[in-house]
């Protein structure tokens, strides 16, 4: 297990580089759940079970994932991401009614085992592999979940390191979880460009010193006002091999 460095104070924002410089990169780190793989295809994959529900029912179950991912770090009560999707799901359950539903569960947990990848997600890791670029995953997932959605969307290849939240127990933005990349990739922050859909992720990376990259689907503002990061926003991961292609060989 990776062991965590004594820590030092974070950067201020003036300490943060703010412009993209994709000559220096040598690791792309992606975030795993909502970037490269679609969190709402579970619920998906379940529609006829709750019809008009569905968006607002696996909104509600990402919702309180991540909230329970954000309390435990704060609390420094660990469990594995797995026991809080589980957690998670049964309150959303419970609240929309269906907690008496033991079949429905197990297709909804059975699906997010085999969650889907984005469309765009494999030909931009492979691109980037044809580009020399080392790809690897820093993810809240636990071993077993990560696993087994690398293998069920056949990405595993593609893939040459992944870095979870079971090897610090804690999750992110906790300042461990990123810490770890420089580590086991062997480079410096500033050579990491750290890819994530979501805006507090990639106030944690920027925060690391690490060169970030917005994955901005749905065309949203910017919500977050932390003073740190993205480097850029890109509309979707067939975008991101181009910023490379000006890398000096």
């Amino acid at each position: 297990m990776w062991a965590a460095p004594a820590r030092s104070l974070p950067p201020s924002a003036g300490e943060i580089a703010v412009i993209f410089r994709p000559e220096m990169v040598k690791a792309c780190v992606f975030d795993m759940f909502g970037t490269l793989f679609d969190v709402h295809s579970s619920v998906a994959a379940c529609q006829e079970a709750f019809g008009e529900e569905a968006g607002e029912f696996s909104r509600q179950w990402r919702r309180r994932q991540l909230e329970y991912s954000w309390l435990r770090a704060a609390m420094k009560r660990y469990v594995p991401f797995w026991q809080l999707t589980r957690d998670s799901l049964d309150v959303t359950l419970r609240e929309f009614g269906r907690a008496a539903d033991l079949e429905l569960r197990a297709r909804l947990l059975d699906a997010y085992l085999q969650i889907e990848a984005y469309p765009d997600a494999g030909p931009a890791l492979t691109a980037l592999g044809d580009q020399g670029v080392q790809a690897a995953i820093l993810t809240n997932g636990s071993r077993d979940m990560t696993q087994s959605a690398l293998a069920s969307s056949g990405l595993h290849d593609r893939i040459e390191v992944v870095m979870s939240a079971d090897d610090v127990r804690t999750f992110k933005p906790d300042p461990a979880m990123y810490a770890m990349a420089p580590d086991v990739l062997g480079v410096e922050p500033r050579e990491i460009v750290f890819i994530s859909s979501h805006p507090w992720d990639l106030a944690g990376a920027t925060l690391a010193r690490f060169q970030t990259l917005w994955v901005n689907r749905t065309d949203a503002a910017h919500p977050e006002l932390l003073g740190f990061g993205p480097h850029l926003a890109i509309s979707g991961l067939a975008e991101l091999p181009g910023k490379f292609a000006v890398r000096a060989p």
